[in-house]
């Protein structure tokens, strides 16, 4: 057990005083004990990168996000899930690409897959949504615009609006795919009704098709429409056909007022927000 208690404490040390470097101590340190423990003849230390060899691949993932380039970071974390689809750090790795993709789709600045468009006179959302194949609302929260005005001359960062969902009920999560890859994912905080999460018992209905019915906006407990006043900090619903499966916000503060559906799935507010941001009417969500 020495080597163990010796672990634990350059561990807890190194972490501290130096985050990324004090991982690769831990593993220098490991290698040095092992080495010695083959030389004697003893039992060799059981260490997390001998369960799991990814770990120190993932952990240059994390030295790459805290030098703070994002698009390197998408990258390495892209190639993670690629390549090492058993690691034990797969949905950890999801779980920071996929907040790393939001935050830079939903931000008014360059990245290699939006497109610029300068408004021109005689434009409007309605329109350069139609030109660029994309929605008002994703344009406006890309845009952080407020309200639905527009002047000439004014740059809009777009992305066409490629997106799907998977309502994932045995892992408690909804994922939102972009053109059929993984782009992010929110976890279920709360169900209603009928709607279920957890293990599925043995001979679950099938995977199930559904479309977004509509989409609502509520503020102080009545509703509003894109470009009104308290639009964009409003809380959503995602009512979907067939019903039963409406997504709805769980609001931070209990005393705001809003309907809740008969049934459905409870995200945090602003991932209802996303997610309406990134889905249209009749886009598809599957049930699974």
């Amino acid at each position: 057990m020495k080597w163990f208690l010796k672990a634990l404490v350059v561990v807890a040390l190194t972490a501290v005083v130096f985050g990324g470097g004090g991982y690769a101590t831990y593993l220098y340190f490991m290698e040095t004990e092992i080495k010695l423990a083959k030389e004697k003849g003893a039992p060799v230390p059981v260490t997390p990168e001998l369960l799991d060899p990814t770990l120190v691949e993932y952990q240059k993932c994390l030295q790459i996000e805290a030098i703070g380039d994002p698009l390197a970071t998408r990258r390495s974390y892209l190639e993670f899930i690629d390549a090492y689809p058993d690691s034990s750090k797969f949905e950890e790795a999801r779980n920071r690409l996929g907040a790393l993709q939001i935050a830079l789709l939903l931000s008014p600045r360059a990245t290699p897959e939006k497109e610029i468009y300068v408004v021109k006179s005689g434009d409007s959302l309605t329109k350069i949504s139609h030109r660029l194949k994309t929605s008002q609302e994703l344009l406006a929260e890309i845009n952080h615009i407020e309200g639905v005005n527009l002047r000439v001359g004014q740059r809009l960062y777009s992305v066409p609006a490629q997106f799907s969902a998977v309502i994932d009920r045995s892992a408690s999560k909804v994922i939102v795919l972009k053109a059929g890859e993984f782009f992010t994912q929110y976890p279920i905080v709360a169900t209603l009704g009928s709607a279920r999460v957890g293990a599925q018992k043995k001979g679950s209905l099938p995977p199930l098709t559904a479309k977004i019915h509509d989409k609502s906006a509520w503020n102080a407990g009545l509703r509003v429409n894109f470009g009104e006043k308290g639009f964009q900090a409003s809380s959503r619903l995602i009512v979907l056909q067939p019903p039963n499966h409406t997504l709805y916000a769980v609001p931070a503060d209990p005393a705001e007022i809003m309907p809740k559906p008969n049934s459905g799935y409870g995200l945090a507010a602003e991932a209802v927000r996303e997610l309406s941001a990134l889905l249209q009417k009749n886009d598809t969500v599957t049930i699974r």
